[in-house]
């Protein structure tokens, strides 16, 4: 099933390793601070555990929502799609 994530994460270490982790299951960047992606019921009981892992008691947050293919679907968009290419050692995005 189709997942969205996103997260407001403080801790720069904290939140590159949450960003790296996310990639590494296979999701998408779409927004600075939000990935999307298909993840099977294992990977997400994996990820929640990788996760709990990361931020343990600290003050952050991750959320995760699952998205119907209908509800994707009908998703709606304002303004121009962009394209993610950030360096998480840069302290900026770039867009192309």
């Amino acid at each position: 099933m189709r997942h969205m994530v996103i997260y407001d994460v403080t801790d720069d270490n904290v939140r590159n390793q949450v960003s790296e982790l996310l990639k590494d299951y296979g999701l998408t960047r779409i927004q600075y601070s939000a990935f999307l992606g298909s993840l099977r019921h294992h990977e997400l009981n994996s990820l929640l555990v990788d996760l709990r892992g990361l931020i343990g008691e600290k003050l952050e947050n991750v959320q995760i929502y699952p998205v119907c293919d209908a509800c994707f679907k009908g998703r709606l968009e304002v303004g121009k799609q962009k394209r993610y290419e950030y360096d998480e050692t840069k302290s900026s995005i770039s867009y192309f």
